[in-house]
Parts: structure tokens; C-alpha cells; sequence
């Protein structure tokens, strides 16, 4: 997940700090230092320090800077490791070796990630660490098990913390330190317990027996290639330590050093004699593998302590006799600690104030992993807790202030965490550049294979035989196998887990496997193919062909300008037609990207998946399950929605910058061409009515995509939007807000509909972009409050092309139909605007129909549903009457009746409350219908006419209906509504 000892920005910064005063002062000039520094860095870091300390040296020596810049200097450096400068001298720089060790080491292992940022600047590793399992157990007992291994096989051992790695009372040989190995497989946390465990000993709470602790990545040790001694090994990672006593190997002081060599299995250690010579002296150079082996071998230093950590496929590197005590790290293996997990980076997203949001998503995931779900079972490893927890904050705590994130995104830096620039290698040796094999190509070649012919195949569980074939492949040498068996050991387990219906297949009775998430199976498939590995046979011979000849192309060339001096030039005709190949192999790679545009296409707009959530919330679901009623057989068929999503993600260019460092190349002219075909069909399909949910799907495709080009020349095609009904989060919105971002200024919507998405007023403030684009715009079943309205006038502030504005059922008051009123000047364009089914009153009524009166176009205002009475209908009934001096009427729909008359526009007016009825309160629309009723009563009697009473009958007629369908459906639940 990390490596030791890679210096920081801030580290490169503070070592600067502690260059030369001269130096400094030479190349700093007075004019400079009389500013105010202003480093981009934590505001209560560096920025904050300097800003505190304002410079400004009139009339003072070269020596007062010096002293001035050195105060300022330590000062910085404390701020930037996030140790408290009040604890040491401000004016003295710290002298003692191992302290100045312990503050490189805290700055060092404090950096997190760009992937761990995303979570908030207020993270640190303190907050966001979890203690896993660890276990004492020899490696020969897990000979063939998962990672994801049953909770029975754990529970009957007693767990371990770190600081008893190194108990005393198990070391009957006190001149001889202990080695203690610690395994486990990929993404149990083995790199995080040991940062974790490096950060303590600098504070000073654990492992107080060593003065000393040096932490070696192995993998940059695999990289020395001059012979070195264990001296200048040490000095030149930590130089300060160069001349450490505790190192010389005089009487017993390295007993209180403690080694740590993390990710043994990147190294190659060979304990023969007759390879690695022996070595007492830590002043001889030798390779760095024989200075970690005769550290083992306790002939070099054998005083000190030693940490090692590994992989289950390089346990076996060390011979037995050497290794004192074998730990097991086993990640998290029951819900508490996965919940503990998920609180510590999920509960926290504003600061020290509770999130109920958050606590609300924490509950619910808990709920789901106590089901012993697939979840569950991913969630052992505490690299899935991480994805989890990533998407779940990608999903639901979206900032539009914080840089771009993606779905792919996320899984892509998911892969870097776990894979990032590692290759596959048999003893840890490093081969040369030709000769390395990229780790995750490798699964893309292996388990992404897979993954895709399950996809192709609508399958999401595998058999042993379908792992043979396909992950097995066609092995030939004995390298390849090897390869393989390190590969199956270390690596397939990681993303296949047994399936959690007990594993029996239906028809042949053997174990079925399934990915360890869902979705995994597809960002994999997808980038299978958009690496251009389903070649055809035809695609693949073309290749082989135009490179053979691409490389021989100079030499064949050459030797026909000089044989058709002497021969007829028609006998080399039959030569010529070899320059065609390279042409033909572009024209078949040109198909092939072509068929990955058309696949993607198909994929997205599949018929029988038109009806299925949108495919955020099916990813949701994934995560925290489906809470209500469940199905009474579960399927394992399912619609893959994702993989054309993935598909589009991994040809943007951040992903691809990423992949490059897995490994896994993508060509921009293969993305070139690929777009092209796409935008022809994503144009064709977007010219077409879409579902609510298979148009949110689109747009977070043109979202994962990236492309502002793309998604502006696809949106034109598009006229209408209608998300209603698609529960909108704060990903959603922003989805939506920057895709339309990417359109020109003159692009326009004949309708956004946003009615019944839960949109609140925060998720108002992400949607300002969306609204300067439509002149139909519906927001009705959301609750927006007065509040929201706020936001939504000031958001429209923009648009001088609405003409219609709906915001029925949306928890309006008198206040917000104050504002409408004061702000229906700015859109000159508006005809009509319907606030039914809100708490109005009448004074807030006569109001807004006043505005409205004066306003140049609007013709119809809705009020119905609405706390009116009867003395309020009836004078907005005669306020909407024509104007003396214009002439024009505007109408006031709030009720069935208009006085003693029907009003003619009863039909629509109980057309929408019988749409509505079953899923709006029904309470009061009960109330609002009997009122209905006694109005209609009220004025048949006041008509003689048979054909008026008639008239009035048939609606009361509907009136009653709709009545009884709500008493009806009262003990059957509640509906969704329409507009």
C-alpha cells in the first residue's frame, strides 16, 4: 500500500529548511522577507506559523536575519511534521540523533496518499487506524486456505497486539534478538500496521525496549546494485544516523535496535552458503540482499531485533531455523471491527460534528454485514473496508469544491493502492525492463479474462473448472507455472471468494466462486477490453504479421530497389503486397476499436434493463443491501450496467495516467478512435425517449468519461430531461450539474424535470448550473421549505428563458410566496407558475396573484391544495379577472368551483390530485376532496338548471371516485406518483 522512506513534498521543504543560514540569507532579499509567506500548505501548518510571524528586518544585521530565519525555520518544520513546536527550543535545533531520527520518521509515515485524501484534510492515520487481527500461527497450518477464511478457524486463538510481537517472556536467549515474521495475503493491512507501528514508537507509546527503529522497503533495496555495507546502508537512507554506536557492533548495544524490512517478497534472499558468504562486519560492503540475510541469520548484529513482513507465496524464503515466531495478520474478521472501520472515515465528514447522514449510511451497512453477506466476506480484507468506504463517500459526501472524483476513478486508485508498479517475479529477483511482466496486466490477462466471459455469458459465479480454464490458461514452461502458482497464491484470492449460498452448484455440486464485489467483475471485464485484449484470431494474426514485417520492412525495401535493376519489376509484385499488411492491420485495429464503441453502446441502452434502478443506486445496494421485503429466491442473474460505464471511465485521461503506472497502457489515438464511433451512437441513442433511469445512467456515463466535447455534442440531441422519480443524492446532482456544465451558453431545454428525486435545499445549491438551461422547469414532490426556495430564486437569477415553473407539494409557506412574488420581475419570459399543494395562505395568495397581474406574460397561477378558505378562493378568483387596460386575464386555479360556477378547469385540476393521491398525505387530500365536495353542492343548489345540476353531478362524480380509491388503498400501502 505504501513504501518506507519515500520523502514528501513537505520533507523536500523541510530539508531545504535545513540547509545554510548564509545560503538563505544570500538568496533571500530584504524586499522578499518584508512579505508575508504564503505556503499552500494546512492552514494550521507552515501557512499559519509564518503568517503569525510577519517579517520585516529594517535596520538589522546580516547575523539578526540569520537569527531571525533560523527561529522561523524551526518553527516551520515542527508545523510541517505536526509536532508541537512549544515542546522543544525554538532558537536551539535539535541535536540528538534518534530525536531527529523520530521526526523524519513521524513526517515520513504521516503522508498519506493522494487516494486518502479524498476523505477529508483533517484524516490522519491516528484517526483513521483500525487495529486487524493478528494471530500467532505457523504458515504450514494455512497451506491452501482463502484469506477470506471462516470466522470458526480464528476464534479459537487469542489475538495479539503489536506491542507483543516482541515480548520478552518468548525469548529464552536474551543475547540473541528476536526475528518474527509477520504474513498475510494482499490487502490485509500488513504495510498499515507497520506505519501504524512506526508512528507509536516516534510518540512513544509502544516497544520502549529499542531506542532505535529502522524501517527498509524491500523493494528499494531490490534495486541496489553496488555492494554496500550495513553502515552506509543505514546512513545513507537516514543521515543523521551515519555514526549511531548502536550499529557498531560493540558490546551489546544493538540490542535495543529493531529492524524492519516490509514486503520481503519483493526481494531476493538466498540463505546458501556457497551464494550469500557470511559477514560479521557492518562495515564490509556486500549486495544488500546478503546484509538483510546475515541479519536473519543473527551472524551480523545478532543483538537485534527483526521485523519482517510478507507474502503467503514468500514465507518459505526464510528458512524456519531463523524466524523465532510466525504472525498472521487477518484483517477484520467480524463486524465490529469493519463498523469501527467504517466510523473512523465515514463519521467524521464535518469535522468534530456528528453527521447524521453519515451515521444514517454507517447503520444500514452495519445491518448488511451482520447478514453475513458477500459484503461481509469482502470486508475481511480491510483493503475492501477502504473501497467501501471510498464509494460510499464518492456516492453521498460529493463537495463541489474538492477536485473531480469518478466511479472508475476510485476502483482505478483501489488497484494503485494495492498493485501499484509491482511486477510478477519467482524469487524476488529484478529482471530486466523486456523481461518484467506488469502484476495487474497480469490479472487483467488472467481474472479479467474471466470477468468478461461471465459478462458475455450473463454470469456472475465460476466453478473450478471455469478458474482452470480461463485464469489457468494455456501455461507452457516451467516459468509460466511458476508464475502462476505465486499468482494463485498471492493474488486470485484477493478477488474471488467462495459464494455465500454455501457454494454448491445446483448441477455439478462443487464450490462456486464469486467476486469479492460485484462491481469488481466488471470494472475488470471492461478493462479487458479496452486494453485491446479480446482479439480475434483475425485481429491477432494481422498483428503478429504487421510487426514481423514492420521490423524487416527497411531490409525488404532496400534489397527491391536493388534486384529490380536486374529483374522485371513485375516479378516483385507478389513483395509489394506485404506493404499492404501494415495497412490492414490499422483498418482491422480501426474495426476493433469500432466494436468496442458498438459494445459499449449495446451494453448501455439494453431494453430488458429499462426498468431497473439507475445504476448508482444499484451500486449503493451493493453496498448497504435492500432493506424491506425480500425476494424469496435469489437470483444470480444479473444486468451488468456498470461495464459500459467503466468502459468510458478508463479512456479519461486521469485513469489512463494511473493505469501507465500499472502497467497497463492505453494509446490516446486507441481512445481517439473508440470516441469517434461512440459519439455516433450515444447520439443516435440519445435522440431517443429514454427512462428516467437509463437517462441518469448516460449522463453518469458522460460524467465517468470526462470528455467536454463529447458530452456537449451529445447533449444537443437532447431536448428533455426527466429524472423524475430518481432519488437524487449529492453525487447525482453533481453529475447532472457538470454535464450540463459542458454545454455551450446557447444550449437550451424545452423541460428538466427533477419532480419526486428527494432534492433538499442543500442539493439545490449543487443543481445552480443545471438551471440556466431549461424553460421548463419541474420540481414538485420535493421538499424544499422555504429555505430552498431561497436557493432556487437566487439560482435562477441566470435563466431569461423559463416560461414554466412547478413547484407543487414542495413545503412552501407564506414566506416563500413573498419571495416568488418579489422576484417574478427578473423572468420576463414566464407563463406559468403552480405552487398547488403547498401551506400558502390567503394573504400570501392575493400576493403572489397581484405579482403575477403585473407581470407581462404569465397567464396561469395553480393555488389548489393550499391553506385557503373560502373567502380567500373567492378573491383571487376575482383578482385573476382581466385587466382594465390590458385586457388579460390571469387564471387562478384553486378549486373545482369558481364561486357559484364549476371552474372550467376542474378536469386537470382532479386529474392531478388522482395521479397523486396514493402517494401525497392522504389525511389531506381527504380534507381537501370533502371540501371540494361541499363546494360542489353548495353551488348545484344555486343553479335551476337540470343541465347545470347535471353538469355539476358528473364532478361530483370524479370527486367521489377518487374518494373511494384512497379509502381503498389505505390498508394496502402507498404508490408512486406522476406528473
Amino acid at each position: 500500500m505504501w513504501r518506507f522512506g519515500r520523502p514528501s513534498g513537505t520533507e523536500v521543504l523541510r530539508w531545504r529548511c535545513q540547509g545554510s543560514s548564509r545560503d538563505v540569507c544570500c538568496k533571500l532579499h530584504t524586499r522578499a522577507l518584508e512579505t508575508t509567506f504564503n505556503l499552500s500548505l494546512r492552514s494550521d501548518g507552515i501557512c499559519g506559523t509564518i503568517k503569525r510571524r510577519h517579517l520585516s528586518f529594517p535596520n538589522k544585521t546580516t547575523s539578526s536575519y540569520r537569527n531571525t530565519w533560523r527561529e522561523l525555520r524551526t518553527s516551520m518544520c515542527y508545523s510541517i511534521s505536526g509536532l508541537n513546536s512549544r515542546f522543544f527550543c525554538t532558537y536551539e535545533p535539535v541535536t540528538d540523533p534518534i530525536e531527529i531520527h523520530k521526526q523524519k520518521l513521524a513526517l515520513w509515515f504521516s503522508h498519506l496518499p493522494q487516494e486518502e485524501r479524498q476523505f477529508g484534510g483533517y484524516f490522519s492515520p491516528e484517526t483513521m487506524h483500525v487495529e486487524p487481527l493478528i494471530l500467532e500461527r505457523h504458515p504450514d497450518e494455512d497451506k491452501g486456505l482463502s484469506p477470506f477464511k471462516a470466522k470458526e478457524s480464528v476464534s479459537i486463538r487469542p489475538s495479539l497486539t503489536v506491542e507483543q510481537l516482541f515480548d520478552a517472556s518468548i525469548n529464552a536467549n536474551k543475547a540473541r534478538g528476536l526475528n518474527v515474521l509477520l504474513y498475510g495475503a494482499v490487502g490485509t493491512g500488513k504495510s498499515t500496521v507497520v506505519r501504524k507501528l512506526v508512528l507509536d514508537w516516534c510518540a512513544g507509546s509502544i516497544f520502549s525496549q529499542f531506542k532505535l527503529v529502522l524501517p527498509f522497503s524491500c523493494e528499494d533495496l531490490s534495486y541496489l546494485s553496488k555492494s554496500t555495507s550495513l553502515r552506509d546502508l543505514v546512513g545513507r537512507k537516514y543521515m543523521h544516523l551515519r555514526k549511531t554506536p548502536y550499529l557498531s557492533g560493540d558490546n551489546d548495544k544493538a540490542k535495543d535496535v529493531l529492524f524492519i524490512f516490509n514486503g520481503m517478497e519483493k526481494m531476493k534472499l538466498d540463505f546458501r552458503i556457497g551464494s550469500t558468504e557470511l559477514c560479521s562486519d557492518p562495515n564490509e560492503a556486500i549486495p544488500s540482499g546478503a546484509v538483510v540475510v546475515n541479519l536473519l541469520r543473527k551472524y551480523l548484529l545478532p543483538e537485534a531485533s527483526i521485523l519482517v513482513t510478507t507474502r503467503l507465496s514468500a514465507v518459505d524464503r526464510v528458512p524456519k531455523k531463523y524466524i523465532k515466531r510466525y504472525v498472521q495478520i487477518c484483517g477484520f474478521n467480524d463486524p465490529d471491527r469493519q463498523r469501527a472501520y467504517f466510523t473512523s472515515r465515514l463519521l467524521q465528514q464535518n469535522g468534530d460534528k456528528p453527521d447524521k447522514a453519515a451515521e444514517m449510511l454507517i447503520e444500514m451497512l452495519y445491518l448488511n454485514l451482520q447478514r453475513e453477506t458477500q459484503l461481509a466476506t469482502a470486508c475481511f480484507l480491510p483493503s475492501y473496508c477502504w473501497l467501501t468506504c471510498a464509494t460510499l463517500h464518492l456516492l453521498h459526501f460529493t463537495d463541489t469544491k474538492a477536485p473531480i472524483r469518478t466511479l472508475t476513478g476510485t476502483y482505478t486508485s483501489f488497484m494503485r493502492l494495492n498493485f501499484g508498479g509491482e511486477v510478477i517475479t519467482l524469487d524476488g529477483s529484478v529482471s530486466s525492463q523486456e523481461q518484467q511482466n506488469s502484476l495487474m496486466l497480469y490479472v487483467v490477462r488472467t481474472v479479467g479474462k474471466l470477468a468478461f466471459d461471465g459478462i458475455t455469458n450473463k454470469r456472475t459465479s465460476f466453478s473450478d473448472e471455469e478458474l482452470e480454464q480461463w485464469v489457468g490458461g494455456k501455461t507452457k514452461t516451467d516459468e509460466e507455472l511458476q508464475q502462476l502458482a505465486v499468482f494463485r497464491t498471492d493474488v486470485l484470492d484477493f478477488f474471488l471468494v467462495p459464494r455465500d449460498d454455501h457454494g454448491a452448484d445446483p448441477e455439478s455440486g462443487g464450490r462456486r466462486y464469486v467476486f469479492a464485489v460485484p462491481a469488481m467483475q466488471e470494472y475488470l471485464a471492461a478493462l479487458y477490453v479496452v486494453l485491446g485484449e479480446n482479439k480475434t484470431v483475425l485481429e491477432k494474426l494481422t498483428k503478429e504479421v504487421s510487426e514481423a514485417l514492420g521490423q524487416a520492412s527497411e531490409d525488404i525495401t532496400s534489397l527491391l530497389s536493388i534486384l529490380s535493376k536486374l529483374i522485371p519489376f513485375r516479378i516483385f509484385a507478389i513483395f509489394n503486397l506485404l506493404k499492404l499488411f501494415p495497412k490492414l492491420f490499422e483498418r482491422v485495429s480501426s474495426l476493433s476499436k469500432g466494436r468496442i464503441a458498438n459494445t459499449m453502446a449495446a451494453e448501455m441502452f439494453r431494453s430488458e434493463d429499462s426498468f431497473n434502478e439507475d445504476v448508482l443506486d444499484q451500486v449503493e445496494q451493493s453496498l448497504l443491501g435492500v432493506h424491506g421485503p425480500q425476494p424469496q429466491q435469489e437470483t444470480y442473474t444479473r444486468a451488468f450496467e456498470l461495464y459500459p460505464i467503466f468502459m468510458g471511465g478508463l479512456l479519461h485521461y486521469g485513469n489512463r495516467r494511473l493505469l501507465d503506472q500499472l502497467g497497463c497502457n492505453i494509446k490516446s489515438h486507441t481512445v481517439a478512435q473508440i470516441t469517434r464511433a461512440l459519439r455516433r451512437h450515444l447520439i443516435k441513442e440519445s435522440q431517443k425517449k429514454q427512462p428516467p433511469e437509463e437517462l441518469m445512467d448516460l449522463l453518469v456515463l458522460l460524467y465517468e468519461f470526462q470528455n467536454p466535447r463529447l458530452t456537449a455534442e451529445v447533449l444537443q440531441s437532447i431536448k428533455t430531461i426527466n429524472l423524475s422519480t430518481v432519488r437524487m443524492t449529492p453525487h447525482k446532482c453533481f453529475v447532472l450539474s457538470t454535464v450540463l456544465g459542458c454545454t455551450r451558453s446557447s444550449f437550451h431545454l424545452n423541460e428538466l424535470n427533477l419532480s419526486s428525486c428527494h432534492i433538499t435545499p442543500e442539493l439545490l445549491q449543487m443543481l445552480w448550473p443545471a438551471f440556466h438551461h431549461t424553460s421548463n422547469l419541474k420540481l414538485c414532490d420535493n421538499y424544499l421549505s422555504d429555505t430552498g426556495i431561497s436557493y432556487l430564486l437566487e439560482a435562477l437569477s441566470g435563466n431569461h428563458s423559463l416560461q414554466q415553473l412547478s413547484l407543487m407539494h414542495t413545503g412552501l409557506g407564506d414566506q416563500s410566496a413573498q419571495m416568488l412574488a418579489e422576484r417574478l420581475g427578473q423572468h420576463d419570459m414566464l407563463k406559468e407558475l403552480n405552487v398547488a399543494y403547498n401551506n400558502i395562505g390567503d394573504s400570501a395568495a392575493l400576493t403572489l396573484v397581484d405579482a403575477c397581474r403585473e407581470h407581462p406574460n404569465i397567464h396561469t397561477v395553480h393555488l389548489y391544495l393550499n391553506q385557503l378558505t373560502d373567502v380567500g378562493k373567492q378573491s383571487l378568483y376575482v383578482r385573476g379577472g382581466p385587466r382594465v387596460k390590458e385586457g388579460r386575464r390571469v387564471k387562478v386555479l384553486a378549486s373545482v368551483t369558481e364561486g357559484s360556477d364549476i371552474s372550467e378547469d376542474w378536469h386537470p385540476i382532479l386529474s392531478v390530485i388522482g395521479k397523486n393521491s396514493l402517494s401525497w398525505e392522504r389525511d389531506r387530500v381527504r380534507e381537501q376532496l370533502l371540501v371540494f365536495l361541499k363546494d360542489l353542492e353548495w353551488g348545484r343548489k344555486q343553479h335551476p338548471s337540470f343541465w347545470k345540476k347535471l353538469h355539476f353531478r358528473r364532478v361530483e362524480s370524479v370527486v367521489r371516485q377518487t374518494l373511494r380509491l384512497l379509502e381503498k388503498s389505505s390498508d394496502t400501502g402507498t404508490g408512486n406518483g406522476t406528473k
